[in-house]
């Protein structure tokens, strides 16, 4: 089992990440599972120097929500990463993120498909949780884990997106995957007609075998990255897939 130490600094080092990436801001939060403790490790919510954070900022609670500390309370949010960490035994991360590009996918009424071979991990789609409201209670949590169901992502109408993955270095590529995705999508538009990946297609990329590796050297490269960053905003931010 992933100790503690180890979760705490894994999710400091995966939401510097996302803020130097410009993924993650005022509003947002991520949080890793110990099954075994049955915790759950989350940011701070909003207000919180995301770009700043270490690992004795993360709040501990349990799948009620209820924090282990006194000092501090998880996000507003929190039933989001609950409902999903206590029904999926593969969401052991979680995202939620207000992510420029893969937002705008929650707000046009355009079904994602994915346009790129690295995008042939969402085979599946990326469903849409249809109500325009904050989650913020177990009964919502619940509703948003009947949308996601075994997928590894979902658009939240009007607000942003959630990803799941078995450990933060998966959701960290994912995620990342995905902002690129729509956002290429987006740009190919002024084109034209859009040309997207099919699923068999997906299915004989090979994007879904290939995800162990490549999230764990994405990880890598970002880690190496976000060791050199300045921690000043606009700065730092590297393309996945340039």
């Amino acid at each position: 089992m992933t100790s503690e130490k180890e979760l705490r600094e894994e999710l400091a080092t995966c939401t510097r990440i996302f803020a130097m990436q410009g993924m993650i801001g005022v509003f947002g939060h991520v949080s890793v599972y110990q099954p075994g403790s049955k915790r759950v490790f989350i940011t701070p919510g909003m207000g919180s120097d995301k770009g700043s954070l270490r690992p004795e900022d993360m709040v501990p609670t349990d799948l009620d929500g209820k924090p282990f500390e006194e000092k501090n309370g998880p996000p507003v949010e929190w039933p989001i990463h609950t409902s999903l960490h206590g029904a999926r035994a593969d969401a052991l991360a979680v995202a939620h993120l207000h992510t420029p590009y893969a937002t705008l996918f929650a707000i046009a009424k355009r079904e994602f498909r994915p346009v790129t071979l690295q995008g042939a991990i969402f085979n599946d789609g990326v469903p849409l949780y249809p109500e325009a409201q904050l989650i913020t209670t177990p009964a919502r949590g619940n509703s948003l884990l009947k949308v996601i169901g075994d997928k590894r992502a979902a658009l939240l109408r009007g607000h942003g997106i959630v990803v799941v993955g078995q450990n933060l270095q998966e959701v960290l590529y994912t995620s990342l995957v995905l902002e690129d995705d729509t956002k290429k999508t987006l740009q190919a538009v002024t084109l034209g007609e859009v040309g997207t990946i099919n699923p068999e297609e997906c299915r004989a990329s090979g994007a879904e075998i290939a995800l162990e590796r490549r999230a764990q050297r994405a990880w890598n490269y970002f880690c190496s990255l976000e060791a050199r960053w300045d921690r000043q905003p606009a700065t730092g931010k590297c393309e996945l897939f340039p």
